[in-house]
């Protein structure tokens, strides 16, 4: 089944808000084996919405909308897909009560407003979808072998949505079409075009499974895709492709999925039952909140030293005024001793550190602008790590924090 997915809301195009819906519908959607094959973003003009919803439905089974759905006068999504699936809207008592339960229990006792009652205006005949997470309801019109959908558009309300009804009744009413299962594996320390060269006769002969690459912030990501139907022919299909990537790319991968650069550190610290610390200069205790954003990471978590300046460098960590003054804070050499000066404060078995310019000014010809040295020591030695990142300041330190983090976690995979 074909599917197109409808955003609606000027916020969208305006980039006041990013489109987390389209992302997340078209994960789930294809879980299940429906192929999107269309997204399109409409603000809330009646003219253009009527005209993007016409188009949508020529050209696919299904067209699934998010958000337009609330008490506002802007809010006109199922106003315009009834009118062009020929539904009149009728006034749903079990609807308005649902919707003054909701206000009455968020808003202190709150008499539903007269706008607030449009929400109980659905589609005669429709498939209503009640609301768990908000007031908006959603819809299902079938007509002429198309099929329109309304979800509303706040990500928690459409994540509950789809989850709770929409997926139930998909499954219910069209069944399963089939798996799409993908494998996804990142790549941090190696360039998109290297990796193309490693795996592209793979990408040539392909047909099912399908090999591509994508780049992201910080790292390449190399998504392997299967369509069968079943999950576990599909993951049969995917399992001899993989396992050629992982010879292509042995010692470079070391994330698959869902894994941030955390979780997998995590994994790695508590097989080899280690403490971990950190020492921070320019990423300014990034590297720390990255690995706290773990549960549970306090028991393999001793701290990070924010040692912004060259005194603290010397007096917390321990760094030689000799080093700072021949080389200068932003080098190997001092990132090595922080790593270094880390391991002994915290006294813990591995530690990474880190210090660079993240702009926008302080560079020169010989350190610019995104410099970032990364140290990291234990008991395999220490071993530092030269990069150089592009972006605006605060980019610069996300990207050299989630490396330091790879940079750990191979240290801790290859350096035994």
């Amino acid at each position: 089944m074909l599917v197109e997915l409808v955003t609606t809301g000027s916020e969208l195009l305006l980039g006041e808000i990013a489109n987390y819906n389209s992302a997340y519908l078209s994960k789930k959607l294809n879980e299940i084996g429906y192929s999107v094959i269309y997204h399109t973003t409409v603000g809330d003009n009646p003219e253009r919405m009527e005209e993007a919803l016409k188009t949508a439905l020529a050209r696919v089974d299904m067209v699934i909308t998010t958000g337009g759905l609330g008490p506002t006068q802007g809010d006109m999504t199922k106003i315009i897909g009834a009118g062009l699936m020929g539904f009149s809207l009728v006034y749903d008592e079990s609807i308005a009560r649902s919707v003054q339960e909701w206000v009455t229990l968020h808003h202190r006792g709150a008499v539903m407003t007269e706008n607030q009652k449009r929400q109980a205006m659905v589609p005669e005949g429709a498939v209503v979808f009640d609301n768990g997470a908000g007031t908006a309801p959603g819809v299902a019109m079938q007509k002429g072998g198309k099929t329109l959908v309304h979800l509303p558009g706040p990500p928690t309300e459409m994540r509950w949505m789809y989850e709770n009804r929409l997926k139930p009744w998909l499954l219910q009413t069209f069944g399963s079409q089939g798996c799409i299962a993908s494998r996804y594996i990142k790549i941090y320390d190696m360039g998109e075009a290297f990796i193309e060269e490693k795996l592209m006769d793979l990408v040539v002969d392909q047909s099912n499974p399908t090999l591509a690459m994508y780049a992201r912030p910080g790292f390449v990501e190399v998504r392997l895709t299967a369509r069968a139907d079943r999950e576990d022919e599909a993951a049969a299909l995917l399992a001899p492709l993989e396992a050629e990537v992982r010879r292509r790319l042995e010692g470079q991968i070391v994330s698959f999925d869902d894994e941030t650069m955390a979780d997998v550190l995590g994994r790695e610290v508590r097989r080899l039952g280690f403490c971990i610390s950190a020492a921070e200069s320019c990423t300014g205790g990034l590297v720390g909140s990255l690995i706290t954003d773990i549960p549970g990471a306090s028991d393999y978590f001793r701290g990070s030293a924010g040692t912004y300046c060259n005194e603290m460098k010397e007096k917390i960590l321990g760094v030689s005024h000799d080093t700072l003054a021949a080389y200068t804070a932003v080098s190997p050499q001092t990132a090595a001793e922080m790593a270094e000066g880390s391991c002994r404060l915290y006294e813990t078995d591995v530690a990474v550190s880190t210090t660079g310019i993240a702009g926008p000014g302080g560079g020169t010809e010989k350190q610019p602008v995104g410099l970032v040295y990364t140290g990291v020591s234990g008991p395999w030695g220490t071993v530092t790590h030269r990069d150089v990142y592009h972006g605006g300041r605060a980019e610069v330190k996300q990207r050299a924090a989630v490396r330091a983090l790879y940079y750990l976690v191979h240290y801790l995979v290859f350096h035994k």
